[in-house]
């Protein structure tokens, strides 16, 4: 039978959270603790009564190399790892004056925190990098059958009860928390990793990790019979100011919808519904901006997303509010803005700063695979353009192309997006054909949007002059794509004898 009573402690943590409520514990039951310099400061001065024997001493070996060594010994290990049901360990044990450790209570260096900070050396990071604390712990998480592993503060207090009330712990509790243990030091490791790797643009590396932090538990997934979670990855700053739980989709929309809004300098709105851009619109008055935005499709902007790249407005928030919204995400917002749409109670709010540490890699997953690619941060300027028509476009129109190909960067593929005056004026989403998009965006357009400065912006080639007829039937006189099919001559052909402008891009844009 496994010995429920507890002897022993070591305790060595980084992170002293909670330390009161365990230095209590510890002197309530006689517990000898084994500890390191820190840490046995710490609880002498929470509570002078605990009986603390430095490692140092127990091991009869000093701390060396500036501290990188001072756990690192088999007095301790063999301590933590001896089965007690196993004969030899107990005997190997006794012949190295080692002694049981029931309960090991450690956790690690600040290295997230460390290496998140830019003024931070590399040599700074890599002595935040910690060898003996994640030893400690996978080597008592192992030994789960054994040893009590604590290495989070938060599981100080639910492990106390539980085991004040029985003077012992049950087999479960002791599996959930070397469970938890492992967790820890697998997200540990993937950090460093990660961290290492951080200046590595080849991912074809064999093998590889990624460190994922729970945020919450979301109210569901993409259906209310799906379960759901939010994890960080990434350097995200956002925070919640107003309304409901966000859910696995109102995630997915916005940060679709921002990351199109800081594609922009001058002042964008951008309307997302269903992870799809359905308005978006550039003016140097922000309310102007969601006005022109919306006008691109006010039946698809019910229920959806809105973004700012700008602090939001009294006088855009009035508007907002004449419509149901699910989110408003902005940098900031005015103290009225905010008064104003926190009116509504189910209405989300959403703080970000704009992130300058992105992460440079795209996750995807299908049933049986991950799959990674990097971002596409590709942006197309005036410099990129190849002219391809005698028809050559205006100033004015080449921004609306600019505009208009940024956008469709952000529409599902195969993406067909009309812009006139940087604003959009049709949207064609998701289709397994070009023509069907191209005849969606066409059909969305208002008829008064059917002048003669109008672009069309296409993420793929044109295989076929048909669209290139199609904008000759609707008015539009300019197009921009990436260029590349084998019958780019025969398109080029059909605008010259149509008097329309083709632009080539050299850079496609699908997004499926």
């Amino acid at each position: 039978m496994i010995n429920k009573i507890i002897k022993k402690a070591l305790v060595s943590v980084s992170d002293k959270s909670n330390l009161k409520i365990l230095a209590d514990f510890l002197y309530r039951n006689q517990i000898e603790v084994l500890s390191t310099g820190g840490t046995s400061k710490e609880l002498k001065k929470l509570n002078p009564e605990i009986k603390i024997t430095q490692i140092s001493k127990y091991t009869g070996s000093k701390e060396i190399l500036d501290g990188r060594v001072k756990t690192l010994h088999p007095k301790i290990h063999a301590g933590i790892l001896a089965d007690r049901q196993n004969k030899q360990h107990m005997l190997e044990l006794k012949k190295n004056t080692a002694m049981p450790i029931d309960l090991v209570v450690v956790n690690l260096y600040p290295f997230e925190k460390t290496s998140s900070n830019k003024k931070n050396s590399e040599k700074i990071c890599i002595e935040n990098i910690d060898i003996g604390g994640p030893t400690m712990i996978r080597a008592a998480a192992k030994n789960f059958k054994n040893v009590i592993i604590l290495s989070d503060p938060d599981s100080y207090l639910p492990f106390i009860q539980e085991f004040e009330k029985k003077m012992s712990v049950s087999d479960a509790t002791r599996k959930n928390l070397a469970i938890k243990a492992f967790e820890i030091t697998s997200y540990y490791e993937s950090l460093i990793s990660n961290w290492f790797n951080r200046d590595n643009v080849d991912l074809c590396q064999k093998k590889s990790s990624i460190p994922l932090k729970k945020i919450s538990k979301l109210r569901y997934g993409e259906n209310p019979h799906q379960s759901g979670s939010l994890y960080s990855y990434g350097d995200h700053k956002l925070k919640q100011i107003n309304g409901k739980d966000l859910s696995f989709n109102n995630i997915y929309d916005l940060e679709s919808a921002v990351s199109l809004a800081n594609e922009f300098t001058d002042n964008s709105c951008v309307i997302v519904k269903h992870g799809n851009p359905c308005g978006v619109a550039l003016n140097k008055v922000q309310h102007i901006a969601y006005e022109k935005a919306l006008e691109c499709d006010e039946v698809s902007a019910f229920g959806g997303v809105v973004a700012f790249n700008s602090k939001v407005t009294e006088k855009t928030a009035k508007m907002i509010s004449k419509i149901f919204t699910e989110v408003v995400i902005a940098p900031n917002f005015e103290v009225k803005a905010k008064d104003l749409l926190s009116q509504r109670k189910n209405l989300i709010i959403i703080g970000y700063k704009k992130s300058k540490n992105s992460t440079k890699f795209n996750i995807k997953s299908t049933e049986n695979f991950i799959l990674i690619q990097e971002r596409n941060v590709k942006v197309v300027k005036q410099k990129d353009l190849e002219f391809k028509t005698k028809e050559i476009p205006n100033k004015k129109s080449i921004k609306d192309m600019l505009f208009a190909y940024t956008v469709s960067k952000y529409v599902n593929s195969n993406a067909i997006v009309l812009a006139s005056g940087l604003k959009t004026v049709g949207i064609g989403i998701g289709q397994t054909n070009r023509v069907d998009s191209t005849k969606l965006a066409i059909n969305k357009a208002n008829k008064k949007y059917k002048e003669s400065d109008t672009v069309l912006a296409s993420d793929g080639f044109f295989p076929f002059p048909d669209i290139v007829k199609l904008c000759s039937k609707n008015n539009i006189k300019y197009i921009i794509q990436p260029g590349g099919s084998i019958n780019d001559k025969s398109v080029i052909k059909a605008a010259d004898k149509l008097n329309i402008s083709i632009v080539f891009t050299k850079i496609r844009h699908f997004k499926h």
